[in-house]
């Protein structure tokens, strides 16, 4: 009786540990997801602005720093799971849905290597950055947006 009773507090607690690490592989996916679609909206904002200026970027344009800002927020996990396969299809699956059609599955996956490569000069991103801060973003922009 005592063995039986064992067993099945063991099998129990093996179920719920299952649970529980399928639940933290779909919450970190439901984040890329989401952190990608907040991505794919600002770079399809900022492609906008980057066509209507003739192909450059400028971020003395309020609009333009607006959406680097949120572009640098929203990139902030791929700094630690750019690599990972999972994080990837989920943050490209909300870049293409947060692209409005303009950013399409194909152009996704090299953007999104782009911008993990950009990782360090789009991050912290903000309206009191120096110029430099600034211009280094800008050309990483330039070349991430290039690639549309």
């Amino acid at each position: 009786m005592k063995k039986s009773v064992l067993f099945i507090i063991l099998a129990v607690a093996f179920a719920f540990a299952s649970c529980n690490s399928t639940s933290n592989v779909s919450s970190s996916n439901t984040v890329a997801k989401t952190a990608g679609t907040s991505c794919g909206s600002s770079l399809v904002n900022l492609y906008k602005s980057y066509k209507a200026a003739g192909n450059k970027v400028n971020m003395n344009d309020s609009n333009v720093l607006t959406n680097a800002i949120a572009l640098s927020t929203s990139i902030a996990g791929l700094k630690q799971n750019g690599k990972d396969t999972n994080y990837r299809k989920a943050y490209i699956a909300g870049m293409v849905l947060g692209g409005a059609g303009i950013l399409t599955e194909t152009k996704a996956g090299p953007i999104y290597d782009g911008l993990v490569t950009s990782a360090n000069a789009l991050s912290g991103i903000n309206t009191s950055s120096s110029a430099s801060t600034l211009t280094t973003a800008a050309n990483a922009l330039s070349t991430i947006l290039g690639l549309f």
